[in-house]
């Protein structure tokens, strides 16, 4: 069962129905659909496409795994996933998207993180089932903390479907209600932040998430998911944005901003200044 703290969560208005906003604790999750037009979704999924090489030479620093392809930049000798081209990095300030983060996390001071991108190509191998990775939970938590189950710890964030994606398709696998199931085994372990390779092998039943062009998976934190095989024609192209609140717990709220061009500040609304700590709130 959900934290005492969590369970008092109030609804507040916003994008979110009274019915959603319980479907999201009940279950971890919420599809908003539309967060980007069709039209939209088709110029983004374009934007990524372009980011392949056309000599399908791929750069060292990007991962590239059972058809999935994860571009990465190198700053300096280390990789960072973070794909915030001026083209890009209007995703993280989807004013739809704050609203229902607002929501859920009960405050509009927040930041916006993430902005990778992933290109999931068709895969025939058969070996591995539906899923091309491990069930876990992002290390939105560090591992040398312990979960505290608050508000405060709380993220949501996902992907953006800039294609129709159908059955087989390399939708993100969840577990409906996992974020509650990970809650309970942490509390009834004396090591439960370390349980199941601190996360990362989880032993849950997954299904797939479909969707169509310009939908938005979000996800409550703790819910384990996987990337999956693409079985059609059609690649997948998502983005990742994920929100958490200025005082979150970890600390991560008050991280101070990225080093942005000119050309990356040009295209940034006020929100999205706000939200990525070149603004303050």
């Amino acid at each position: 069962m959900l934290s005492t703290e969590l369970e008092a969560v109030e609804y507040r208005q916003g994008p979110l129905s009274q019915e959603e906003f319980r479907r999201f604790w009940e279950l971890g999750y919420h599809v908003v659909k539309g967060a980007v037009s069709r039209q939209e979704a088709a110029y983004y999924r374009d934007v990524i496409l372009d980011l392949v090489p056309r000599n399908l030479v791929f750069p060292p620093s990007w991962s590239c795994h059972d058809g999935r392809l994860k571009p990465h930049q190198l700053i300096g000798d280390k990789r960072d996933q973070t794909i915030d081209i001026p083209e890009l990095i209007p995703l993280l300030g989807n004013e739809r998207l704050y609203a229902v983060a607002c929501q859920l996390l009960g405050s509009e001071q927040l930041r916006a993180r993430d902005c990778s991108v992933g290109i999931t190509l068709r895969n025939d191998a058969s070996r591995d089932g539906q899923r091309s990775q491990l069930v876990h939970i992002d290390a939105s938590v560090p591992v040398e903390d312990d979960f505290d189950f608050t508000l405060q710890e709380l993220q949501v964030g996902g992907c953006y479907y800039f294609n129709d994606v159908r059955p087989g398709g390399g939708g993100i696998h969840i577990v409906p209600g996992g974020h509650r199931r990970v809650e309970q085994e942490v509390r009834e372990s004396d090591n439960g932040r370390h349980l199941y390779s601190d996360w990362k092998n989880i032993p849950y039943d997954t299904v797939e998430m479909t969707g169509e062009a310009g939908d938005f998976v979000m996800l409550h934190h703790l819910m384990p998911h996987a990337a999956a095989h693409n079985r059609l024609a059609e690649p997948r192209v998502a983005q990742f944005t994920r929100f958490l609140r200025v005082d979150q717990s970890h600390g991560y709220g008050r991280q101070p901003a990225r080093h942005y061009t000119d050309a990356q500040l040009a295209v940034m609304s006020p929100l999205l200044r706000k939200l990525l700590g070149v603004d303050s709130w």
